[in-house]
């Protein structure tokens, strides 16, 4: 979405669009139901406006909606109460997830008030998705944090809705699968940032030791430690200054300049058991590394050996 469109909808405090669902968008097994947004200033009444009687709730009343939905907060704080999971506090950044059939009701704090976006939506696509672990009428309110990522999502929906172009209805589909997808990953995300950085990095280094230096190889590193490959990797620069592939890379070169100088095995047979692709990709990295070819670096350093021994020699004689 483009800035002015989303400086407009920021300007209008609230909008909301509400759908007919046609055969084909229930073909789909994604639809939209209806989507918009509110900005609750501090001290106002809420919700700011009124919705259909379907969908319009208080707080004393509450309310019970017949497919899933999307409250996104994404500035202020808040209550959330669902009859499983009990009243648990809303802050800038928690997605609620409201469940068919279960009764619930939330609302911003007066003194801070809140901006939120939603979505409800449903399908046969969509129940199937919404059966993961992850989300549990227990624990409705997800925490995701504020991400560009999930709101453009939500602000592509609304320009949907209001513009409805051809096949607007799988878009709107389409979109709110991706939601799901990016609030798993978020989640992920975050469950893995809650181990101890210096334990993920010393079992990272344990794996990359064994592993060569190609992507699928780090990515598999990333998956053993339970998180994306993105996560990984910026967590592993910031704790040690390199990348995951720089530090791969530095290991199978330190081994293989070790292997030169106290083993007799020729290049391609040091090449393959440090991980290298090929003994002329070793060849062509070690020098740009090391500054010398493998074979140079083995001379060099023999040469210094002996010349160290023969010094050795000379003056214990």
């Amino acid at each position: 979405m483009s800035t002015p469109e989303k400086t407009r909808i920021n300007e209008a405090r609230g909008w909301f669009r509400y759908m007919p669902i046609s055969p084909e968008a229930k073909a789909w097994g994604a639809y939209t139901r209806t989507g918009g947004f509110a900005v609750a200033l501090a001290g106002a009444p809420y919700p700011p406006r009124q919705h259909p009687k379907d969908h319009h709730f208080r707080w004393e009343t509450g309310r019970v909606l017949h497919s899933y939905c999307f409250v996104y907060i994404t500035r202020g704080e808040g209550m959330f109460e669902a009859r499983p999971g009990g009243r648990q506090p809303v802050r800038s950044g928690d997605l609620l997830l409201l469940f068919p059939e279960i009764w619930h009701r939330y609302r911003p704090l007066a003194e801070t008030g809140w901006e939120e976006y939603w979505l409800e939506f449903d399908g046969d696509y969509i129940r199937r998705l919404m059966i993961r672990k992850e989300f549990d009428p227990d624990h409705p309110v997800l925490h995701v944090g504020v991400r560009e990522n999930i709101l453009t999502l939500f602000l592509q929906s609304l320009q949907v809705l209001r513009e409805e172009p051809p096949e607007y209805q799988r878009l709107l589909g389409t979109l709110a699968t991706q939601i799901i997808a990016r609030a798993l990953s978020a989640l992920k995300e975050r469950r893995d940032l809650r181990r101890p950085a210096h334990e993920v990095i010393r079992e990272a280094k344990q794996l990359l030791v064994v592993r060569p230096t190609r992507k699928e190889n780090l990515e598999e590193v990333a998956c053993r430690l339970n998180m994306s490959y993105s996560s990984f990797r910026r967590l592993f620069r910031e704790e040690t200054g390199f990348s995951p592939g720089q530090f791969a890379l530095e290991t199978q070169l330190q081994r293989a300049a070790e292997m030169l100088v106290h083993t007799d095995l020729h290049c391609g047979e040091i090449a393959e058991q440090c991980g290298f692709e090929s003994v002329y990709y070793f060849s062509r990295v070690f020098r740009n590394k090391r500054g010398h070819t493998p074979t140079a670096f083995r001379q060099d350093a023999l040469r210094k050996l002996r010349q160290h021994s023969t010094a050795g020699q000379v003056k214990k004689d």
